[in-house]
């Protein structure tokens, strides 16, 4: 290998993170076949004494391997699988120092007020989800449009493969299997079409510890928090909780809930309707969830 390449390369891997002597060594074995820790200190310049030290700190990173032998030998494992080793731990530390900064500011703050994080994206919202996810060990509560759902399923699948009970509220026709769910349809107000009714929502509750709540009123400009407050947290399990309810109830006492309060019960909503503007009955949802929360007053 090019002497300018290889130490162009031991210089990158020491931005990285790498010592002067672990990124002499990593390029010394890279490429090559097993070499003792004495070609290695030839190789690299890397003082013998200094060299093995280096080697076995390399070993227990997972950068090098130690072959056991007379005499011991050592390799590098691939520069792709470093590189994905690096991303890796990156990533993982990443998210560390952002649970680390948001219970900080929350820490800081005064007793009379609680941290809320705002979003103003889809994509802040469904990634502070995922996150949650990731580390409910309990209970999860999720009410959620279908492409929401859909957007979320791998987060959920794998929160249901660690034995998390999830409890879904979905909305709109379109289904979302997530095996291992109680998943929960809406169906009471469907196509039913209320004014100032959301097109699109999340609602999450994680071990009744956080939740994140969103709204896309107009179906693409999205409001949403993600808070550890427990009243906050109180008032969207149980504004979920109770939709559920209320589907299980349609489900048994569907036909006669629709001969008291009309088709998708919109009578239910008369005292929040202007008189000239009343809820209107429609054959398709139009791609949007019809019944979701309303956020009028």
């Amino acid at each position: 290998m090019n002497d300018d390449r290889m130490s162009d390369f031991a210089q990158a891997l020491s931005d990285l993170g790498f010592s002067q002597y672990e990124a002499k060594c990593y390029v010394g074995l890279m490429n090559r076949e097993p070499q003792t820790g004495y070609r290695v200190s030839k190789a690299t310049g890397v003082p013998q004494p200094k060299v093995y030290e280096t080697l076995r700190r390399l070993v227990s990173r997972g950068v090098v391997r130690e072959i056991p032998g007379e005499p011991t030998v050592f390799s590098a494992i691939p520069p792709r699988a470093l590189f994905d080793d690096l991303r890796g731990s990156f990533e993982r530390r990443l998210e560390e120092a952002e649970r680390s900064a948001r219970a900080m500011a929350a820490s800081e703050l005064p007793r009379d007020l609680e941290y809320v994080e705002r979003f103003t994206k889809r994509e802040d919202v469904v990634e502070a989800v995922k996150d949650c996810l990731a580390a409910a060990s309990r209970r999860v509560y999720l009410s959620a449009s279908a492409n929401e759902l859909a957007a979320l399923k791998p987060a959920v699948d794998a929160t249901l493969a660690r034995g998390v009970d999830v409890v879904v509220l979905a909305f709109g026709r379109r289904e979302v299997p997530m095996r291992g769910a109680r998943i929960f349809r809406h169906a009471s107000t469907e196509g039913a079409v209320y004014r100032r009714h959301q097109a699109r929502h999340i609602a999450l509750v994680v071990d009744s510890r956080e939740t994140v709540n969103a709204i896309a009123a107009d179906g693409s400009a999205w409001q949403g928090i993600r808070t550890a407050s427990v009243p906050i947290i109180a008032a969207v399990k149980g504004f979920i909780r109770h939709d559920i309810d209320m589907q299980q109830v349609y489900a048994d006492f569907g036909e006669k809930l629709v001969e008291a309060y009309g088709p998708g019960l919109q009578e239910l909503e008369s005292y929040r309707q202007e008189a000239s503007k009343p809820a209107t009955r429609v054959d398709e949802a139009d791609g949007f969830d019809s019944g979701a929360p309303s956020v009028s007053a």
